[in-house]
């Protein structure tokens, strides 16, 4: 393939407005700097490649907000029934809620997501994750002063979801913007999925406990829930501002993001980069974001996204109710007898830990397996893990927290694993224009969205009228269908393989006869002025 010009030698000259002959230009004449793949990336930790401008305290900041996003959300879906149970004292039809809840906060989700991507090819993805941390934090210092459903309870979560739909888009769109070899993203795609388990673990294991510890210090169980909230929220706001000092500069105009806008469509101040004149529209971006679907390998990567989020919500929102309803049923969570809802924590406790906490380990294995085989046959190895373990947990007649479920819990938690990353990776492919990379993630995040819509709402009404487990035979069928388009990925790779060497190598063919006609003329300008110098100083030859 031939290889990329990197840019034309820049040469200054004050030429008069006359003809330039660029015919005459030989190519000897003309002065080019060859492609070095390397030249805007760099090694961190030893371990993959970087943009240039991106430092260590930027990756670290980068990696702790996917962690912290996931932490929010996970944390919300766990804790939401004993919002239910302890300061609404609502008993019954608590599936149902919590899939009208979910409903309410998708419709929402929907077009933000859309919204947050294409705004980020704007402004930069910086402010966005910024933004979104300020009204997570901000919705649950808000959450257990709720004192009913409808409005209160909705309108929290509301804000909660433009919060959420913001983070987990830059969590996707900021990836692309970070690694710096396209053959590594999986390894990036790896320690991001790292990052999101622990955030899991850490709601799951560590901030459920905090109301207990604070019950000692504030006299009751439902003041120590409210104190709780109040402390995580406040550290997702603090950590807000923190991204906006230490996340990477990434996204359209990079650091001068906001900057470059404000000065384009406040200040109307022209832009001397070239790179920053091209100002593509909103509509552009986001038909892009959808158009980018055709492509097989990206409809993959988008339907990734519906399975992972159902799994976020199902296994977390799911989880949590049924093994508080096991409980309630056996008679605990009752302030009126006297009986706490520990028990019920340390239930959730367990089945976090053996579902998060053993995925863990095979983050690393599937950035491996992604970068040395198709991330189709990883992507199917993945959804065929979680249906496995879903379906069978789904259909069992003890405490959900026995160890004898452990089993199918832990292999439901690796198959979401291995969706997660090879989902990020297949999104964030070199089939993908960086232009557009914020709408796609946009698109992948909108997906999302859509799939907790559905299943969440489905799966509460189904939790209700049919059984507790109802939610996760949902989780299983999702599981197999992305098994199945995996399948056909897989037989299609070839084929796609052959159109993206044509296609690149057209557009390097293109592009190389666009940066030598540019040196030509270039190079034209200067023998002109060279000439017309010569005669107006005839004495200096």
């Amino acid at each position: 393939m031939t290889k990329e010009i990197h840019e034309v030698d820049t040469i200054e000259s004050s030429t008069t407005s006359n003809h330039i002959d660029v015919e005459n230009v030989s190519e000897d004449d003309i002065s080019v700097k060859r492609y070095d793949p390397n030249a805007d990336k760099k090694r961190l930790f030893f371990i993959f490649y970087v943009r240039k401008h991106i430092n260590y305290l930027n990756f670290i900041f980068y990696i702790a907000a996917c962690m912290g996003s996931i932490t929010l959300v996970v944390y919300l879906s766990i804790v939401q029934p004993f919002i239910f149970k302890l300061i609404l004292r609502i008993t019954e039809n608590q599936g149902n809620l919590t899939g009208e809840l979910a409903l309410y906060d998708e419709i929402i989700a929907l077009p933000a997501t859309l919204f947050w991507g294409v705004l980020s090819d704007r402004i930069g993805r910086r402010p966005v994750y910024s933004i979104g941390f300020l009204f997570l934090g901000a919705s649950l210092m808000l959450y257990p002063r709720v004192e009913n459903v409808y409005p209160q309870m909705l309108l929290c979560r509301l804000l909660f979801s433009l919060g959420s739909s913001a983070a987990t888009c830059m969590m996707t769109g900021t990836l692309g913007d970070v690694a710096g070899a396209i053959h590594e993203r999986a390894r990036v795609s790896a320690i991001v999925g790292l990052a999101a388990g622990c955030g899991a673990l850490i709601a799951g294991m560590v901030l459920i406990h905090i109301p207990y510890h604070l019950q000692e210090k504030f006299g009751t169980e439902l003041e120590g829930i409210k104190a709780a909230f109040l402390i995580v929220g406040g550290g997702a706001i603090a950590l807000g501002f923190l991204l906006f000092l230490t996340m990477p500069s990434t996204g359209k105009g990079q650091a001068d993001g906001v900057a470059g806008w404000f000065k384009k469509t406040i200040l109307k101040k022209e832009i001397e980069d070239e790179d920053e004149k091209e100002i593509i529209s909103p509509w552009k971006l986001l038909k892009y974001g959808f158009k980018a679907g055709r492509d097989p390998r990206v409809s993959l990567a988008y339907l990734s996204s519906f399975v992972a989020r159902a799994d976020t919500v199902l296994f977390t929102s799911f989880m949590s109710l049924w093994v508080m309803q096991f409980y309630v049923n056996l008679g605990w969570c009752d302030t009126d007898r006297g009986t706490t809802c520990y028990p019920a924590v340390g239930g959730t406790h367990k089945l976090t830990g053996y579902g998060q906490g053993i995925a863990l380990a095979f983050a690393p294995l599937y950035g491996y397996a992604a970068e040395k085989i198709e991330k189709s046959t990883v992507l199917g190895f993945a959804g065929f893990l979680g249906a496995i373990g879903s379906l069978p947990f789904a259909f069992t007649k003890t405490n959900p927290a026995d160890n004898s479920n452990m089993v199918f819990v832990t292999l439901t938690g690796i198959g979401q694993m291995g969706v997660i990353i090879v989902g990020m990776t297949l999104v964030n492919g070199l089939n993908v224009d960086p232009k557009y990379r914020g709408s796609v993630a946009g698109v992948f995040s909108f997906c999302g969205a859509l799939s907790i819509m559905i299943t969440a709402r489905l799966g509460g009404y189904l939790f209700d009228a049919w059984m507790h487990g109802a939610p996760f035979v949902i989780m299983g069928i999702v599981h197999i269908l992305i098994c199945l388009l995996s399948i056909y990925v897989r037989i299609a790779t070839p084929r796609l393989k052959r159109e993206d060497l044509i296609r690149e190598e057209k557009r390097l063919k293109k592009l190389e006869e666009k940066r030598l006609a540019r040196a030509a003329e270039l190079t034209a300008e200067r023998k002109h002025a060279e000439a017309n110098s010569a005669a107006v100083n005839p004495s200096n030859n």
